[in-house]
């Protein structure tokens, strides 16, 4: 069984990508296993979204809220009194 390193990998998987063949298909013609071909494809695929350190930006927004307050006359009425 031949060792492969990770950029042997990558380029197998970009080999399969630009192929447009099926994983099972493009594995059958390298002699590779599905199985572990799918493991090592995912690895890369994670390891390429990974940008490292994103840059923040502090954003500073000021809000004014101006409402009216009107006033209201509630009263509520049960068998013990009113309320108002």
């Amino acid at each position: 069984m031949q060792r492969r390193t990770l950029d042997d990998w990558k380029s197998l998987v970009d080999k399969q990508i630009a192929s447009g063949l099926s994983v099972p298909k493009f594995c059958q013609q390298h002699q590779l296993n599905p199985k572990y071909f799918y493991g090592r494809k995912a690895t890369i695929v994670k390891n390429e979204s990974q940008t490292g350190f994103m840059q923040a930006h502090v954003v500073t927004q000021h809000t004014t809220m101006v409402s009216e307050h009107q006033k209201a006359n509630f009263s509520l009425t049960t068998s013990a009194g009113e309320l108002s």
